[in-house]
């Protein structure tokens, strides 16, 4: 399962509104200083989402949890988001080459074109199949442990910001 935290922004009387950075891997490696992709990743900051989860727990506003998602519907989404419109791309390229080179002894524009189009055809299902499955249960986050209040900006907490040698 893949775990994030959380910090919770709305309580309602089912369920939890959640707010959580979304973090990347970039900048972590040893080459971060002269990386120029490092470099951009610390001046702009991550995106926060907003989720809501269903719970039965007594939770406060400011709480941070610890939320997680099934790697199986991660990496289905994942299937389903690439692949799927590379699929369609490679079987356009195909037909166009059929249809308007080998038939039609035309140029390779309508194979362009032709691949073009089975791609926005491809992002155009992928959207439509991912909006069908984002109620399922299984790819919705859901609370795994509530940590508790969150610390203090202010605290001093005696801990080395990186792994020690």
């Amino acid at each position: 399962m893949m775990r994030s935290l959380a910090t919770v922004i709305a309580v309602e009387s089912n369920a939890i509104t959640v707010s959580c950075q979304q973090l990347t891997s970039c900048g972590h490696c040893a080459s971060r200083d002269s990386c120029g992709t490092g470099i951009v990743s610390k001046a702009i900051p991550g995106r926060a989402h907003q989720l809501t989860i269903k719970t039965q727990e007594s939770i406060a506003v400011g709480d941070v949890v610890e939320i997680g998602l099934a790697e199986q519907s991660m990496l289905s989404s994942a299937l389903l988001v690439y692949l799927l419109p590379l699929l369609f791309l490679i079987v356009g390229t195909i037909i166009g080459q059929w249809v308007f080179v080998d038939l039609a002894a035309s140029s390779e524009l309508g194979v362009i074109a032709m691949a073009g189009a089975c791609a926005a055809l491809g992002l155009v299902i992928a959207r439509h199949i991912a909006k069908r499955i984002e109620g399922q249960s299984a790819y919705t986050p859901s609370l795994i442990r509530v940590l508790g209040a969150q610390i203090s900006n202010d605290s001093v907490i005696n801990a080395a910001s990186k792994d020690s040698d």
